[in-house]
């Protein structure tokens, strides 16, 4: 699947007449396999693993590249940092308000939008959930629990 969706990046750049490189598919790969919505530096940390010369600037234009041809979608902005999302399937997140922990939902709210609403065109919706995840609910009661002692 991810080979497949590589390979319909690799088509979209040439068409656009841009030239295809390790690092441009590295980074695409990286957030094809990754659900915890990273942002551009994770990204880029992480290509940097394979192509110790990457440059942050390739990254960014990768992302803006994958963005415009609809292969990758902003999710968040959380703290200073922008969060992408390589499933662009319709669905909704989780966040959580003390890390930033991202989780995909898929579920329908039954919302029936109209085609405008206040003179925008209706393309689609996407809800964010805020809440703690069980990580960080976890850390909170074993604090609660040394302050008590």
């Amino acid at each position: 699947m991810i080979k497949d969706k590589v390979d319909l990046f690799i088509k979209a750049c040439r068409s656009m007449g841009l030239r295809i490189t390790p690092q441009r598919v590295a980074v695409y790969e990286v957030l094809l396999s990754r659900d915890d919505h990273p942002t551009a530096e994770e990204v880029y940390n992480e290509v940097k693993k394979r192509y110790p010369f990457v440059s942050l600037a390739t990254v960014y234009r990768t992302i803006e590249t994958l963005e415009q041809l609809n292969l990758v979608k902003r999710v968040a902005y959380w703290g200073n940092s922008v969060r992408y999302d390589a499933n662009i399937q319709e669905h909704h997140h989780l966040i959580c308000t003390k890390c930033g922990t991202i989780k995909d939902v898929s579920f329908d709210f039954g919302l029936n939008l109209p085609e405008k609403l206040y003179g925008y065109k209706v393309e689609g919706y996407s809800v964010h959930i805020y809440g703690v995840c069980p990580a960080c609910q976890q850390k909170e009661s074993l604090r609660s629990t040394h302050q008590k002692n």
